[in-house]
């Protein structure tokens, strides 16, 4: 993926963006300065007392108290530094409304509640019992609306007799206007060999439906409650589109027609919209670099699919 050609990004960068971050480079260095100095005495002192408990007091009891008050100490002075990655969470916040701004985007570093319940009813997502919604971003390419965030879904699991949760999808979960009318849910499923198909696809909507692109059938599962309408949607030209889309992306891609739109889950297993760690000089560009490459990806999914109005797809 590279950047947005044609949106003067460099200049808005130079312009707007690289004073910005040596004002705040200054201000993390400041906030930095003053948590250490608050923060490494009262671990230290923890570990000192630590050292000192265990060699010095016999009382096993005595001992045992004062070790755990130590430890006390230490998490006291450790989230103390919670304060660096508060101002570094209120950076990237403030920078990705810039940076997304730029590109016409409206960004918010929460998602809607609801934001999950197509992609559920559509069964793009693996089971989860734990959500975690951001970097939320809606606006217009070329005239075609589109909503989407990160998810990052963990699922209950029992490891030695504990509860523990275990990463399912960690991606992007995207919601494009489709300038195709239609009225049945036509859903798009990565193909997983007969055995997990079967039991994967337990509970989808809809009846098998077989295309004829020998790729297309190779790569995905089509199912929908109307075979006409799902060949409608599925041209050969548009198998093809999202063949490539596929390709592009990194991770696994399944996608949903429902209530009007096109809905397209892909777990990449990272994080997308890379921000600057507030531990480090926020001056170096790599973040930024990446991030742009992420919002470009926006735009390529809408220009790739070719969603405008004007070509009915």
């Amino acid at each position: 993926m590279t950047a947005e050609p044609g949106t003067g990004f460099d200049s808005f960068f130079a312009r707007e963006i690289a004073p910005w971050l040596e004002a705040k480079e200054i201000e993390r260095q400041a906030v930095l300065r003053r948590t250490l100095w608050r923060a490494l005495p009262v671990i230290a002192l923890g570990l000192a007392c630590f050292g000192a408990s265990s060699q010095l007091i016999d009382d096993e009891d005595m001992r045992g108290f004062a070790l755990f008050g130590s430890i006390v100490v230490m998490i006291f002075g450790a989230l103390m530094l919670m304060a660096v990655v508060k101002w570094g969470r209120e950076l990237a916040e403030e920078l990705s409304a810039k940076v997304f701004g730029h590109f016409g985007y409206v960004y918010s570093p929460k998602a809607p509640d609801d934001l999950l319940g197509p992609f559920n009813r559509c069964h793009l997502l693996p089971g989860y019992d734990r959500e975690n919604l951001e970097d939320h971003v809606r606006g217009q390419v070329d005239g075609v609306p589109f909503e989407l965030a990160e998810a990052f879904l963990e699922k209950r699991v029992k490891r030695d007799k504990r509860d523990d949760y275990e990463l399912v999808f960690r991606g992007l979960v995207a919601r494009y206007a489709f300038p195709k009318n239609f009225s049945a849910r036509t859903i798009v499923r990565a193909d997983r060999g007969p055995i997990f198909n079967s039991l994967g696809h337990a509970g989808v909507d809809g009846e098998r439906v077989h295309l004829e692109d020998p790729r297309f059938e190779e790569r995905f599962e089509v199912f929908s409650d109307d075979q006409v309408e799902a060949r409608y949607l599925l041209t050969p030209a548009f198998m093809e589109r999202l063949l490539r889309l596929a390709s592009e992306s990194d991770g696994a891609f399944q996608a949903a027609f429902d209530g009007g739109d096109l809905l397209l889950a892909i777990d990449g297993r990272r994080g997308y919209f890379s921000q600057p760690s507030a531990w480090k000089d926020i001056r170096q560009s790599d973040h930024i670099r990446a991030f742009v490459e992420d919002i470009a990806f926006i735009r390529e999914i809408a220009e790739v699919l070719k969603l405008d109005a004007e070509t009915r797809v």
